[in-house]
C-alpha cells in the first residue's frame, strides 16, 4: 500500500510524524476543485493509484491545476489510478533517491542518488517516473544522510512494524531536500521501477 496508494502513503506519513509536504486526499471532485480555488499554496497533484510514472502533474496555475484535477478525476486520464486524488505542498530544493534494504526490524541504505524528474534539460518540462540520477552526490553529506535516517527512513520502518504490514526486501524513498529540512516524498516497494545509480566509475543497476 506505500506504493499503490498515494493517500494510503501519505497518512502513513502523518501517523508516524515522518516529515512530509502540506496534502488533503479527496475522492470527490467537487471538493477537490472548490479546495484547489482556496489553497494559498503551490500545488503538486498526485492521482493515488501506479499510473506507469505518469500521475503526478506540477502545474504552474491555478487553471492548470484545474484541468489536470478534471482529467484525473472526471476524464479518468489514469483510469481507476484518478479515483482519488492527492494535492499537496509544492516543495522546493534538490531531491534525493534512496535504496534501502529491510530487514522488518533494521535498515541499511545504499548511497543516495541524485533525481532529475522533468523531460527537459534544466528541470524543465513535464513531470516523468526519472529521466535519470547520478551518485555521489555532493548534496548528501555525511550529516544530512544521518538526519535523513533518524528523520525518515528509521520511523518508516518502525510505522511498518507498528502497522503490522510486514516487509522485507528493497524500500525506495524519495526526499526533497528543503530549506526546512528533508522531507518524504514517496514510497516505491518496486524493484523494477528503480533506476540504475550512475557514477563516473560504474553504473549499477538494481535487478
Amino acid at each position: 500500500m506505500l506504493k499503490g496508494s498515494k493517500t494510503f502513503a501519505k497518512d502513513f506519513m502523518t501517523r508516524h510524524n515522518i516529515p512530509t509536504a502540506r496534502y488533503r486526499n479527496f475522492s470527490n471532485y467537487e471538493e477537490a476543485r472548490n479546495y484547489l480555488a482556496e489553497v494559498d499554496y503551490s500545488v503538486v497533484l498526485k492521482a493515488t493509484g501506479i499510473a506507469a510514472g505518469k500521475g503526478v502533474v506540477i502545474p504552474s496555475s491555478t487553471q492548470e491545476a484545474q484541468t489536470a484535477l478534471k482529467e484525473m478525476m472526471v476524464d479518468k486520464l489514469f483510469g481507476s489510478a484518478g479515483d482519488e486524488v492527492v494535492i499537496e505542498e509544492f516543495l522546493e530544493g534538490q531531491e534525493l533517491s534512496f535504496l534501502s534494504f529491510v530487514d522488518g526490524y533494521t535498515i541499511k541504505s545504499l548511497i543516495p542518488a541524485q533525481d532529475h524528474k522533468q523531460i527537459f534539460e534544466n528541470d524543465q518540462g513535464p513531470n516523468t517516473g526519472g529521466m535519470g540520477c547520478y551518485a555521489p552526490t555532493p548534496i548528501a553529506s555525511k550529516k544530512l544522510v544521518e538526519d535523513i535516517h533518524r528523520t525518515i527512513l528509521i520511523p518508516t520502518v518502525d510505522g511498518i512494524r507498528k502497522d503490522r504490514m510486514p516487509f522485507k526486501g528493497l524500500l525506495f524513498t524519495g526526499i526533497m531536500v528543503t530549506k526546512d529540512g528533508p522531507k518524504t516524498l514517496e514510497y516505491n516497494v518496486r524493484c523494477k521501477a528503480i533506476p540504475s545509480f550512475f557514477t563516473p566509475n560504474y553504473v549499477m543497476p538494481i535487478i
